[in-house]
């Protein structure tokens, strides 16, 4: 296959149980999306649902928001599970985005989300910046930076603040949380300062599915647009962020 680097998910590993021991069997997936839910395009986990009348499948958060109904064909979904797909999600393990840098970590399809933070706490904790909620942290791009990790300290939720260059206007930088999109948001406030200047910009992060994070395409809204007065001569942005639960009470920052 093409680009395996660029799409390190597609390949999987099925483990098959015979005569008593373990063996392991590769399998290349040419739809890197099989296993996503066809209704909010997550990663799947267990429990998977089907409907009556055709067997479209749903993921369990997706059921309760449809009303047991099936988008596709109005087929009724109950508790009627898809075990063909959940012993599928039990086998499958996925290798770590990082591969591309030498990791050999994997860590199983079911559980995916989970284990991503757990596994890059323990593995990759030097390639994120640490930070807690409602605190004030510095950070810093150079100029050939277009992205950089942030990982809050307590949970281990991960979060990715991307840049890209906007002509003749400046950075539309964008953070967003590394998490299904049916999942409670987070509110930022970003700073920027220049020699006489300065900028507070404030917004809601997105929500991105892991396997998204990879995709450097512009984003044509939700994002924040610093002036390129706020770049320093050698193509340096400097911001002070604070970030922290939608909904929670006010609060004064902590530096």
């Amino acid at each position: 296959m093409e680009n395996d680097e660029a799409q390190p998910n597609i390949e999987a590993q099925v483990h098959e149980q015979q005569d008593g021991s373990h063996s392991h069997v590769v399998i290349t997936l040419t739809d890197p999306e099989l296993f996503d839910c066809p209704i909010c395009y997550e990663p799947l986990t267990i429990p998977v649902y089907q409907c009556d009348q055709n067997g479209h499948i749903a993921c369990s958060s997706c059921r309760t928001k449809i009303n047991d109904k099936c988008p596709f064909c109005s087929g009724s979904i109950g508790f009627n599970r898809c075990r063909a797909i959940e012993k599928a999600l039990e086998s499958i393990t996925t290798s770590c985005q990082n591969i591309q840098y030498g990791c050999k970590e994997s860590v199983t399809f079911n559980k995916k989300a989970k284990q991503l933070y757990q596994h890059f706490s323990s593995s990759h904790v030097n390639s994120a910046t640490q930070f807690e909620y409602y605190v004030i942290f510095h950070v810093s791009l150079n100029a050939d930076d277009n992205f950089l990790v942030l990982q809050e300290k307590k949970g281990g939720t991960l979060f990715i603040l991307k840049r890209h260059h906007v002509a003749d206007l400046g950075n539309a930088v964008t953070i967003s949380c590394i998490q299904p999109g049916f999942r409670g948001r987070f509110f930022h406030e970003l700073d920027a300062k220049s020699e006489e200047n300065f900028l507070r910009l404030e917004s809601f992060t997105k929500s991105t599915p892991s396997r998204q994070v990879i995709d450097d395409r512009p984003p044509k809204t939700g994002f924040l647009l610093i002036p390129f007065d706020f770049i320093s001569s050698g193509g340096q942005l400097k911001m002070e962020i604070c970030i922290w639960p939608e909904g929670a009470s006010p609060f004064t920052p902590q530096k």
